[in-house]
This record gives C-alpha cells, sequence and structure tokens, in this order.
C-alpha cells in the first residue's frame, strides 16, 4: 500500500496538450492550430485524442463549422492560456534578470490613468528600484480584466467593474471621481448655462467604444433627455486623439474631473454646464490571488496608492 504523502499528485497534462488547447481556442480549425503548432493535421488529432483519453472527458465536438469546445474544452483553454502566460513571463523576467539584473513588471491601464496617475506612480517608484522593466498596455475595462486573469498583465489599473471579474482577484479602489464634459476654450457653447444633452447632439463627440461602461452612461444621458445620441460620434481610447478633435471640429468628449481640471487650467479646454453621468466603477489596481506579487509589483501597488492619495 502506497504511503499518503497529503501532497497532490504531479499533473498527468503535458505542455504540448495545453499549447494545443491554447491554440485551438484562438483558431477553431484543426488545420490552422497544426500550421500554428508546425504539426500535421493527423498528429495534432492524435495529441487531442490521447488528452482526452486521459481526461476521460470530451474537449471539443468536430462540426463543418469547426472545432467546437464542450464546457470542458473551455474550461482547460482558460487554464491552459493562464498557465502558459505565467511560463511566458517567468522566461521575461528570467531573461531580464540574467542580461542587465532587472527586474520587470507588465502593467495593463485604462487610457484615463496615463496622463497623471501612472506617470506619477513610476516616477515614485524609479526613486527606489532604478533597474527596472516596465512595460503598460493600454486597453479598454474588459480587456485588462482579460489580460489579468490569462496572464498578460501582473496588474492592471483602472475602473474596477465587479462584473468583468472573476473571485480569484484582488480589487483595490483608490479613488472615485467624476465624469465632465469638455471642448475647447472658445468653443460655441463654452459659456452656455444650463445645458441639456439634447444641445449638444448635434456636435461629433469623441467616446470610449461602445461596449464601454462610460459609452453606455453617456448614451443614457441623451436618451433620457429625448436625443438618440451624437449624429457623430468617433470610438476610440485615445486622449491627443479627443483633444485634437476639439480644436479642429468642435468636439466634445467627457474626461475624469482631475484630468478635465488639470486641462482646463492650463488653457486647453472648457468644461461644459452638463449634468456629469455616473462612473460605473471606482479606479483602483487589480491583481491575481492565485499568483504571487513580485517585489516590484508590490513596490509599483504602493507608489499607486501614495499618489491615488496625494491627489485627493
Amino acid at each position: 500500500m502506497k504511503a499518503i504523502t497529503g501532497q497532490a499528485p504531479p499533473s498527468r497534462i503535458k505542455l504540448k496538450y495545453l499549447q494545443a488547447v491554447a491554440v485551438l481556442d484562438e483558431t477553431h480549425s484543426l488545420a490552422k492550430a497544426a500550421d500554428r503548432l508546425n504539426l500535421t493535421r493527423a498528429a495534432l488529432s492524435k495529441t487531442l485524442a490521447g488528452l482526452e483519453d486521459l481526461l476521460g472527458v470530451k474537449l471539443y465536438e468536430r462540426t463543418a463549422s469547426g472545432m467546437v469546445p464542450t464546457t470542458f474544452g473551455r474550461t482547460l483553454a482558460r487554464h491552459a492560456r493562464l498557465i502558459l502566460g505565467n511560463l511566458r513571463s517567468a522566461e521575461d523576467e528570467l531573461r531580464d534578470l540574467m542580461n542587465e539584473h532587472r527586474e520587470s513588471l507588465a502593467v495593463g491601464a485604462l487610457f484615463i490613468a496615463m496622463p497623471q496617475l501612472l506617470p506619477q506612480a513610476i516616477a515614485l517608484l524609479a526613486k527606489s528600484d532604478p533597474r527596472c522593466v516596465i512595460t503598460v498596455r493600454e486597453s479598454g475595462s474588459f480587456g485588462l480584466a482579460a489580460g489579468l486573469h490569462d496572464g498578460t498583465f501582473d496588474l492592471i489599473v483602472g475602473r474596477l467593474v465587479p462584473e468583468y471579474f472573476r473571485s480569484a482577484v484582488n480589487l483595490e479602489p483608490l479613488f472615485e471621481e467624476d465624469l465632465l464634459v469638455i471642448c475647447r476654450s472658445g468653443h460655441p457653447l463654452a459659456k452656455a448655462t444650463d445645458l441639456r444633452w439634447r444641445d449638444v447632439a448635434d456636435y461629433p463627440w469623441l467616446l470610449p467604444p461602445k461596449e464601454s461602461p462610460i459609452s453606455h452612461a453617456i448614451q443614457s444621458q441623451f436618451l433620457s433627455d429625448g436625443a438618440q445620441g451624437p449624429k457623430v460620434i468617433v470610438e476610440a481610447f485615445s486622449i491627443p486623439l479627443a483633444l485634437g478633435m476639439l480644436q479642429s471640429c468642435d468636439a466634445m468628449t467627457v474626461l475624469p474631473s482631475r484630468l478635465a481640471y488639470e486641462l482646463r487650467d492650463k488653457g486647453e479646454v472648457s468644461i461644459l454646464s452638463l449634468r456629469s453621468p455616473p462612473l460605473p466603477a471606482p479606479m483602483g489596481v487589480a491583481w491575481r490571488k492565485d499568483y504571487p506579487l513580485s517585489p516590484l509589483a508590490s513596490a509599483f501597488i504602493a507608489a499607486l496608492r501614495t499618489c491615488a492619495a496625494s491627489t485627493q
């Protein structure tokens, strides 16, 4: 009889299985996945059959429209992406340490965190951790949550919309703020009082993509005021584009109050007298509970807390 050690047995799922599942989840095609993995279709099919035999479940339904994952297949693919993402992060971090003795950190950030909060936190961090590589990638709220879950980001800074996150994530609010509507200084409506949302529907607007919670909030304001929304909408996560549009075509956009007031004080924009829509969630930082924070990640979170608190 084998002694009970209290330790879980080693996993029988090999790396090649995880790679096959992750690529299939992207392509939904045996032929495309085989090409991506430099395998023949027969070899990949044999690998999948071996994995299904090993687990005792069916992972995919082979249909005329492609490989359709079962519930088991979707679950395994989610874990495969996370594990492979962690391995890539480990390789990158080890390479940085071997080459230049630098720690690395992958940060996902909402576009509105770019002009103020992130630069301030990075500047503070640079005083104590001068040898590091911080990679910052911009995305929307849903993309940030997805990137955190699959291991693309070590941590994210953005709106902590609860329904975007699973339970295995730490969510730490940093601050809440209002959303303000801005236009260029000298805009025809810059000094108007008691504006209604229907009054600004004829001007071009730059908004986050339609799946963004902020975009939903703005559209709701128009509808509640009896307007169908702006006639011209440009969807983008880009403050430079927004400011360029404000100057070139009397456009309007929305920004968090901190950034809007800073730009107003510089004389770059005016703040319109429109009732602000409620924001869907506070700005904050999030990281996975099952992925221990590196010293650099912990220091960066501490810097974010300090910078957020100093401006409240």
